[in-house]
């Protein structure tokens, strides 16, 4: 049941953004507006910032996240980047949208290429492996921005990345994460329900059924990988998909102190939640802007 959740206790983790942005770290995202259930409230007040995915415009030249015109046919990132959107920055990289696919993006950052090939490499074996969902897309490179990129930097980025010049910039080809996805987490009770009932609020039956699935399947994989357990997190977006995040984090074949049970027993108390969320029938209480 539920309860079980409330039994887990793990070590708190940072925030995606503060250690490396998923993605899409996962990306862009600001808090979004509480929803107005006030079981809920406390919870996602709980949430640390940009741990509800939502993209917003800053530049009345950018519409949903994408520029209006596109700069040429140059198929460089740094030519395929939306210099205008507003800042999604965490303390070592930050996510561009592509303007040719918003769908897609880069992680750009002062990171270790070396680290970053692991990650890469790990979040493909556990795709291919247990058909995992992991954002990276294509291998990372390693690049010295050109000036174009310098110039057309704005707001915070251009801080972020005054000494760019002068360094080599890690860029990560990653997929978008959906917009209104929640990352979910063991180590506070209320933070996990209160993120379930969020993204569970708008979500369809079928949608539902098949979280539960993605979660039972989370649970094979963790226990197979009992690495992942080092900084837990998944992104669970409103279609149902769970996501993992931010594998850089993980030391393949390191041994943890602390359980994987504890974390079987998080995610069984979600697929639980699920399941009573699920057997209470269709209920439309999505409102307001996730």
């Amino acid at each position: 049941m539920a309860a079980s959740l409330f039994r887990i206790v793990a070590v708190p983790a940072a925030v995606i953004l503060g250690t490396g942005c998923i993605l899409l770290a996962s990306l862009s995202a600001s808090t979004t507006t509480a929803p107005l259930d006030r079981r809920n409230h406390r919870a996602l007040r709980l949430m640390p910032k940009m741990e509800i995915i939502r993209y917003d415009a800053r530049d009345p030249r950018t519409v949903g996240g994408k520029r209006i015109r596109k700069r040429g046919k140059d198929a460089s990132w740094w030519n395929d980047i939306d210099y205008y959107q507003r800042g999604m920055c965490g303390k070592k990289k930050c996510f561009f949208v592509s303007l040719r696919d918003p769908s897609k993006g880069y992680l750009i950052g002062h990171t270790n290429l070396d680290k970053t090939m692991q990650a890469y490499r790990y979040a493909s074996e556990l795709e291919s492996k247990y058909g995992a969902r992991q954002f990276s897309t294509d291998p990372p490179f390693e690049e010295t921005a050109p000036a174009y990129f310098q110039q057309h930097l704005h707001g915070e980025y251009t801080s972020f990345y005054k000494n760019a010049e002068s360094l080599a910039l890690v860029i990560q080809p990653t997929r978008t994460a959906p917009e209104g996805s929640v990352v979910f987490r063991c180590y506070n009770p209320r933070v996990s329900i209160g993120r379930l009932n969020y993204i569970l609020r708008c979500m369809d039956q079928e949608s539902k059924q098949g979280l539960m699935g993605e979660l039972e399947n989370t649970i094979r994989v963790v226990e197979n990988q009992p690495e992942l357990i080092t900084d837990f997190q998944l992104m669970i977006d409103r279609q149902g998909l769970v996501w993992h995040l931010d594998l850089d984090r993980v030391r393949v074949g390191e041994v943890k102190k602390k359980p994987t049970r504890l974390y079987r027993g998080c995610l069984e108390g979600a697929v639980e939640h699920v399941r009573k969320q699920l057997n209470r029938g269709p209920k439309n209480t999505c409102y307001g802007r996730l």
